[in-house]
Parts: structure tokens; sequence; C-alpha cells
């Protein structure tokens, strides 16, 4: 009931046009079919922790409509409403800036970028 509604959000539309890239590029030769095996490893497991993570809060009263509230807060706290989660940058621990997600140090005094722990989804 819930984890449909879940692995439909997290592969919306996109989903199949993401397939239908995976499979033109596992056609060809090289490290882009390990890249792309990699990327469906990394999916079933993400799919994996969903669903325990739903039938954990089911089993204990929690609706999809509480979900898909959630979601939608979640999916609004980057400040864009597009169906993802986009990485935000980070504070600079030395100026206080906004070092941009991705960028290994502040592009104004060049402090190292720290970045922290991601809880359970590091390495999904």
């Amino acid at each position: 009931m819930g984890v449909p509604f879940l692995t439909g959000y997290v592969l919306g539309q996109h989903g199949a046009q993401s397939a239908r890239l995976a499979s033109s590029v596992a056609r060809s030769t090289g490290s882009a079919k390990n890249d792309v095996l990699d990327v469906h490893d990394r999916l079933d497991r993400l799919i994996l922790v969903v669903e325990a993570m739903w039938s954990l809060l089911e089993e204990n009263g929690y609706t999809e409509d509480q979900l898909r509230s959630r979601v939608d807060r979640i999916d609004a706290a980057d400040g864009v409403v597009d169906g993802k989660k986009s990485p935000r940058g980070l504070e600079c621990r030395d100026c206080g800036s906004i070092v941009p997600a991705g960028r290994p140090a502040c592009q104004f005094c060049g402090a190292d970028a720290v970045e922290y722990d991601d809880g359970p989804f590091v390495g999904i």
C-alpha cells in the first residue's frame, strides 16, 4: 500500500527515462556499464531501506497522508518544490559564508569545507 506510493514517488516520471538511459548506456562497453550497475545496486538498497522504514511507521499507526505531508515538507525545505531533495551548501566554519554543495573549500577564505555525517543514508 505505502511502498508502491514511495517507490512511485522516488522513481516518478524520471524512472522510465532513467531506465531507458540506463539500458542504452548498458549496451556500451567499459566503465559506463559498471556505473549503471552501481546505480542499480544503490537504488535497490534505497528501495529496501525505504520499504523497511515504511513498514515500521505503518506498524506504529502512521498513514499514507502523513507520509505524503512529510514528503512535501522535506521537498520544500530546499526552497524548490520539485519532487527531489537538492544538496544544500554548508556554512563555512571560518568566515560564515555558504560553501556550495560539492565544493572542497570556501570560495571566499579558502577553508576546507567540512561535511557532516548524513546518518543512516551515507553510502546509499
